[in-house]
């Protein structure tokens, strides 16, 4: 037995332990998903479209940056385990070799530079060996290829796909080099017809013969911008950490045209973000297309005080309850709360969104159907108002929470009011739409409100601030007088519930008539409504334990049973 053969056996004992290795890596990885493969270099580049190179000279990189290779892909791990048995001899040569004379001594390998990340040309076997040692850097000479999308040491062959879709739409659209400061990345492939449809269609709004690049400017500036300013504003992305810009640009207008399938109204990208994506949270994400997770819608969540952020987000100059959704019956009551949302919708130069329920999806074109539409329609035009009618099948309470997030305000006819026994205020279904609806909820008995007096019933409580906030809105810019009544609850402070109400309205130039009464909270806010004059009483939602609250009764139960006037009730 020769020197070479007994020096060698070390070498070739830490090739098999490599396969064993890369053996279990790739068992690993059909269990976890994650893949091990090395990244083409033929791939990468035909995809990425290299454009030019630059010569770097020898330097130091990072081994854990090495994620391709040129021509040998297939013959180790993405780790750079060897996956060949026929590189046993070359492999354990090149480990013979450092074991006697050291990596630094080893000649530099060659490696292409796409981005942060680096394939190599010549010395797989080197990187190999090194990585095996646990080594950190490697000696290289490095050519930079330039493209319009950058690598990163962390990229999967999935990850080429999106790579390869980004670079394509660059190079047709230059907004790389036209507006260099926006990054255009999405997380899900297939996407990008979707903005290249966009611009083509801006091609026909730009005077002259516009190109696409022209119109991909002109699209950006005035469409993209525009949208993706909101997701700044409202700071969407920080309940999307694995989310981009786009992803939730593309999301709104796939969003909007799924809505338009089932509904009529007419819902902006502004609105959209607005109303509705701030409703949206990481648990709802989930596998759609092509392997990826997509937004999908679930029912707003009713959170105390979230309507109220929404619209101080918003510019000054905004209406509070632009889009008015209405639950439309066709029946008297049914009118009733559409010639109220008439109302509203005259007082804000808003939208009416009407809603009517039907048991089954036969229903929706039904005759029946068709006359309800015609008449909505009629009333809408004699009224002199934008509004647009949506039928769907389904429960009442279901569809109009779930549809709440793309209104500001919901109008409904006061049907079925909390009873004054526990089985009463179970059954209510009016009961279970406050509750649940992430809007304010406007319940209209048997004649509308003309909105000549307001009675704000106010306690202190976060609800009753959704109140307070909704009452001032609504007295100042609709110069209606303003009747703030505070009930104390034993053990509550008169003074500082009317002080913090006072502060408030001073602040927001309101004027305001206090008053402040003892006793049963529910009757004392019908007892002033009807002295006082007052035809519309706003006040918090449901408070304590719905538990509590079901078993025992609310004020709230007792006023929507009992009043005359219509009530905004707020959360």
């Amino acid at each position: 037995m020769g020197y070479q053969t007994v020096s060698i056996a070390p070498a070739l004992q830490d090739f098999r332990e490599a396969r064993r290795q890369a053996a279990l890596q790739e068992v690993m990885s059909r269990i976890t998903g994650a893949s091990t493969k090395l990244l083409s270099f033929d791939d990468v580049s035909q995809k990425l479209k290299t454009e030019g190179r630059v010569d770097k000279g020898i330097q130091q990189i990072p081994l854990d940056a090495i994620i391709g290779s040129c021509g040998r892909h297939e013959d180790f791990t993405r780790t750079f385990l060897p996956l060949r048995e026929s590189d046993k001899e070359r492999w354990a040569q090149v480990r013979l070799h450092v074991s006697k004379t050291g990596l630094a001594n080893l000649a530099p390998i060659l490696v292409y530079q796409i981005g942060q990340g680096y394939f190599v040309l010549d010395g797989n076997h080197r990187v190999s060996v090194a990585r095996k040692i646990g080594a950190t850097h490697i000696r290289a000479h490095v050519t930079e290829l330039k493209t319009k999308v950058s690598l990163s040491p962390f990229d999967q062959p999935d990850d080429l796909i999106l790579k390869a879709e980004y670079s394509a739409f660059l190079e047709k659209s230059n907004l790389d080099v036209s507006r260099p400061e926006t990054d255009l990345r999405v997380t899900a492939p297939g996407k990008y017809w979707i903005l290249e449809a966009q611009i083509e269609a801006h091609r026909f709004l730009v005077s002259g013969e516009a190109t696409y690049q022209k119109a991909a400017v002109f699209w950006h500036d005035g469409v993209y911008q525009s949208v993706v300013q909101v997701i700044r504003d409202r700071n969407l992305l920080q309940d999307f950490p694995e989310r981009t810009e786009t992803d939730l640009y593309l999301w709104i207008f796939e969003h909007r045209a799924v809505l338009k399938q089932n509904i009529t109204w007419n819902i902006t990208p502004h609105e959209l973000l607005t109303n509705l994506a701030v409703k949206y949270r990481p648990k709802t994400l989930m596998l759609k297309s092509s392997g990826r997770n997509s937004l999908v819608y679930r029912e707003p969540k009713a959170l105390t005080g979230q309507w109220r952020r929404e619209k101080m987000l918003m510019p000054e100059q905004s209406r509070l309850f632009f889009n008015v959704l209405v639950a439309v019956t066709g029946q008297a009551e049914g009118w009733q709360a559409l010639a109220q949302a008439f109302e509203i919708a005259r007082r804000e130069h808003g939208q009416v969104l009407g809603l009517h329920l039907v048991a089954n999806e036969r229903d929706i074109d039904a005759p029946n159907s068709r006359v309800l539409r015609d008449e909505f329609n009629r009333r809408c035009r004699a009224a002199n108002l934008a509004g647009s009618l949506t039928i769907e099948a389904g429960p009442a309470v279901d569809r109009i929470c779930q549809r709440a997030g793309l209104a500001d305000l919901v109008v409904a006819p006061l049907l079925n009011p909390p009873g004054s026994r526990l089985l009463g205020r179970i059954s209510s279904d009016f009961r279970t739409l406050i509750q649940r609806c992430a809007r304010p909820v406007l319940a209209v008995p048997e004649k509308p409100s003309l909105f000549s007096k307001i009675l704000l019933a106010y306690d202190g409580n976060a609800k009753a601030k959704e109140a307070l906030y909704a009452a001032t809105y609504i007295a100042g810019q609709w110069n209606i007088p303003l009747v703030v009544l505070t009930v104390a609850e034993v053990g509550a402070d008169e003074k500082v519930l009317q002080t913090d109400a006072q502060h408030y309205l001073e602040k927001q130039n309101v004027a305001a008539s206090l008053i402040h009464k003892s006793g049963p909270v529910g009757e004392k806010i019908l007892e002033t409504a009807e002295s006082c004059g007052a035809d519309l009483i706003i006040m918090g939602g449901y408070g304590r334990s719905k538990l509590k609250n079901l078993i025992l009764g609310h004020s709230v139960d007792q006023v929507l049973r009992e009043s005359k006037q219509a009530m905004l009730i707020c959360r």
